[in-house]
């Protein structure tokens, strides 16, 4: 069983974390070294898709759903 560490990250923050982890390299050798397609990997650092299990594995992460009470 995974254990949270540290303090909850936003969608940007994990955003942010895949672009350092790729660097000045092309985002298909990334992709390639998830295991995930470049075209998904594009849609994920664009916002337009959320990472899954390989993005989050290769990050570190694990993805935890929060219900927050707004009234």
């Amino acid at each position: 069983m995974c254990r949270a560490v540290g303090k909850p990250l936003t969608h940007s923050q994990v955003i942010e974390l895949l672009k350092k982890r790729q660097g000045n390299r092309p985002a298909r050798e990334l992709a390639r070294e998830i295991g995930i397609s470049a075209p998904y990997l594009s849609d994920i650092l664009k916002g337009k898709r959320e990472p899954g299990p390989a993005v989050l594995e290769a990050l570190g992460l694990q993805r935890e759903v929060v219900y927050l009470v707004t009234r």
